[in-house]
């Protein structure tokens, strides 16, 4: 059966250079859905969230979008909290020669969608990549009716795990699907032993920020200098606000190395360097760094929170811990370090069940057809 050919412009808020998950989310798709024969575009902005540089990650922009249409707009940014606002004039001109707009929905950009929704003639589909915090931030439960009235103004919404799900269907929303992250599982191999064999490494890596539990890391690391043995390295990649108290803690610790920002290529390679993974994180859409550490085989030391409980099951494929349990992250560690020590014949078992699982479920090839059958549903109705 021949497959319909799709027109399709994703929209971002956010610079394409800026090092995170969504961004990396959207190479991964345009380029795959472009090799399937699709027309992609991708509007977006030069904001960058936080006070992060984007001066090392240009490779970004040259070699991951270079084969896709782009399209560079102005944007505004409130003076209240939230992300920047694309241009509406340059959505307005470039969204309706496409079929299908899928919009990273960013507050507050759902309620500027909803006020021009008259002006759109195709259709619209939300990417919910990150959540409002309704546990703990009061200006997020104040703000959740407008964000539910923007909401309505699309034909679907795209979720990432489950936690997103229910709540969208809770509040009334029928056109809510939940297609999760992937990995490529031919670039991310199994490998064993890790390079650095000699040291059972910890690997953390991803923005340097609050959401991201780099502070948390950081109260994590000194506490397992006085706990844990040491033939125990953390290794740490990324870049973000929280810079600063990493480089700090590194200078502290002969086995903490900090690589600061890497490129794809290099954090394949990083990945075969350790032993587990370390995500410590407050908040998660769901991590790619968890599908591609996975991949690799190695278990996931992580929050117990939406989109890593997702993918990883305690006691299984890794550890799940109460957010900031600095102790409990400790214990974990120890844990899969005395089983790497002892028995290093369970340890690859367990490395080769993990990948194992991560590819039935998460291949990168399977996800995209799932999104090419929602992006087709939303077209013909």
């Amino acid at each position: 059966m021949k497959r319909s050919k799709l027109n399709l412009l994703f929209v971002t808020p956010v610079s394409i250079n800026y090092p995170g998950g969504a961004e990396r989310w959207l190479y991964e798709v345009s380029t795959r859905l472009i090799k399937r024969g699709h027309d992609v575009g991708i509007l977006y902005t030069d904001w960058i969230p936080g006070k992060i540089s984007v001066n090392n990650n240009l490779d970004f922009f040259s070699n991951f979008f270079k084969d896709i249409k782009l399209y560079k707009c102005g944007f505004i940014k409130p003076p209240f909290r939230g992300m920047a606002l694309v241009n509406i004039f340059s959505f307005r001109k470039i969204v309706n020669g496409y079929d299908l707009s899928y919009i990273l929905a960013c507050p507050p950009n759902e309620l500027q969608v909803r006020f021009f929704r008259k002006f759109i003639r195709k259709g619209l589909v939300a990417g919910i990549h990150s959540f409002l915090n309704l546990e703990s931030d009061f200006i997020h439960r104040m703000y959740l009716p407008l964000y539910l009235f923007g909401m309505r103004s699309f034909d679907a919404i795209h979720v990432l795990n489950k936690h997103m799900l229910d709540f969208f269907r809770k509040s009334g929303f029928e056109n809510v699907f939940l297609i999760p992250n992937g990995v490529d599982a031919k670039e991310y191999e199994l490998c064993y032993p890790p390079w650095d064999s000699e040291a059972f490494t910890v690997l953390f890596s991803g923005r340097l920020t609050y959401d991201k539990g780099a502070d948390i890391l950081t109260n994590i690391i000194r506490h397992a200098k006085t706990s844990l043995d040491q033939e125990i390295k953390f290794l740490i990649t990324g870049t973000g606000p929280l810079k600063k108290q990493i480089e700090e803690v590194a200078k502290e610790s002969r086995n903490v190395e900090y690589l600061g920002y890497v490129s794809k290529d290099l954090l394949k390679e990083v990945y075969r360097r350790a032993h587990i993974l370390l995500v410590p994180s407050r908040s998660e859409g769901m991590p790619l760094s968890v599908l591609e550490a996975q991949s690799c085989g190695l278990p996931v030391v992580g929050s117990r929170i939406p989109g890593i409980i997702d993918i990883v099951e305690d006691c299984k494929n890794g550890r799940l811990v109460t957010v900031n349990d600095i102790d409990g992250f400790v214990m974990a560690i120890r844990e899969y370090y005395l089983l790497w020590k002892g028995s290093p014949e369970k340890y690859y078992e367990m490395n080769r069940n993990i990948r194992e699982k991560i590819v039935q479920r998460y291949d990168w090839d399977k996800v995209i057809c799932e999104l090419e059958k929602l992006f087709i549903k939303v077209l013909t109705g």
